[in-house]
């Protein structure tokens, strides 16, 4: 992939992260999983790609490469712990890859992504995320 001559290049600790990802996505047991069956859903695109994967506890948000609002990613590698990413990134580079993902960003409102994010991070699931997967 050519690089963007007018995209700055991310600090050398998240490109450490984001290399770590690719690694993990290719070994996951987990992230291919989550990908294979479909619990991973695109909410937005743009600011910034937004995601939800549905995990084994709760629903996590997921920024691409970039964040995740799971206990592992908060306590051990966001905080420089120097552990590997959760499987959770992992999940949304292999749905990415293999297109194995429900794509609602086109369809939700910005007030209905507002509550999907505002829901799973305050309670770990969303219910209105539920209710919209169950129409389609």
């Amino acid at each position: 992939m050519q690089e963007d001559a007018h995209q700055p290049r991310p600090p050398p600790r998240l490109a450490r992260i984001r290399e770590e990802i690719a690694r993990r996505a290719e070994e996951s047991r987990d992230a291919w999983t989550a990908a294979a069956e479909m619990k991973v859903i695109r909410l937005q695109e743009a600011p910034a790609e937004t995601w939800i994967v549905m995990g084994r506890e709760a629903d996590y948000v997921v920024v691409t490469d970039t964040f995740c609002s799971c206990p592992h990613f908060i306590y051990r590698v966001a905080a420089g712990g120097g552990e590997k990413p959760c499987y959770h990134l992992a999940a949304v580079r292999l749905a990415k890859a293999t297109s194995r993902f429900h794509d609602l960003a086109a369809r939700l409102s910005r007030d209905e992504v507002e509550t999907i994010l505002l829901e799973t991070l305050a309670s770990g699931r969303s219910a209105t995320l539920r209710r919209i997967l169950h129409k389609a």
